[in-house]
């Protein structure tokens, strides 16, 4: 099987076009980094936020407990001073 090439030059033309694309994109992101521009994840910020809300939550968790001791501390002084 042989391939002239009539056949071989348009695959050929096809790859350094696409590395010529993907050298010059690199090239760009590279000044865009040095002009400051950086894209965050978004990862980045959910992993924040879940924090965030994972310690107001705790936070949450300690009030309630707090109140429910507060509540049952009242109800033992009732009793104590219906006793009386």
């Amino acid at each position: 099987m042989s391939v002239n090439f009539q056949q071989l030059a348009p695959i050929l033309a096809a790859c350094m076009t696409t590395g010529g694309v993907i050298f010059q994109i690199g090239k760009h992101s590279e000044k865009l980094e040095s002009i400051g521009l950086k894209v965050e994840a978004q990862e980045k910020k959910e992993g924040y936020y879940n924090q965030s809300i994972s310690q107001l939550l705790g936070k949450m968790d300690v009030l309630k407990n707090d109140m429910s001791n507060i509540k049952e501390d009242i109800k033992d002084i009732k009793g104590y001073m219906k006793s009386k």
